[in-house]
């Protein structure tokens, strides 16, 4: 009987390790909210999430184009709603003016020779396996038709975006008033 019972034991030990394996190995990454710069994360998101990556080379302390597109797109909310439903968001930056970790600068330097990077900013739209699906750079309109731009690149690549019915679109009243009781500030719309 003591030795039915410690092969039951066993097994079941045997059995609960495995099943706690498959689990892991079946859990996808978590999303990362914001900009990754770490190439192979983003790689493993998109692949997990099924989503693109937004590959956005940018000298971003002296690049004057760099730093409109994010000041009239990248850095807003109607930007950050779409890419939070479609993309992953990798950022290569080439600063001059502070320094980046040595392991990231070659990163970044083998990335952007990879991709043939000639100017900042240069966007460029991967799948997970680093293959290029669509190009771009600074568009003038602001966020909304540059969303709308990045929906059509997408699209001509075969890739559908999600419509969660706030991206891309200024937060309404409604929000802004939620916002404010939530988070006890002024959103910037």
């Amino acid at each position: 009987m003591k030795l039915m019972a410690g092969v039951f034991l066993t097994c079941m030990a045997v059995t609960c390790g495995q099943a706690q394996s498959w689990m892991k190995k079946d859990q996808q990454p978590e999303k990362t909210k914001g900009w990754i710069t770490d190439f192979e994360q983003a790689r493993k998101e998109s692949a997990a999430h099924g989503q693109p990556i937004f590959a956005f080379f940018t000298g971003s302390d002296w690049c004057g184009w760099c730093m409109r597109l994010h000041e009239e797109v990248l850095g807003t909310k109607e930007f950050e709603r779409f890419a939070a439903d479609n993309l992953i968001l990798f950022e290569a930056d080439f600063p001059r003016g502070r320094k980046l970790d040595e392991k990231l600068v070659r990163q970044n330097e083998e990335l952007a020779k990879k991709y043939g990077v000639r100017g900042y900013p240069t966007v460029y739209l991967l799948d997970a396996e680093g293959a290029q699906v669509g190009s771009t750079g600074y568009k003038q309109g602001g966020a909304a038709a540059y969303v709308a731009h990045l929906k059509e690149l997408l699209g001509n690549a075969g890739i559908k975006t999600k419509e969660s019915g706030t991206a891309g679109k200024p937060l309404s009243a409604y929000d802004k008033m939620k916002f404010k009781k939530t988070a006890g500030a002024n959103p910037k719309p």
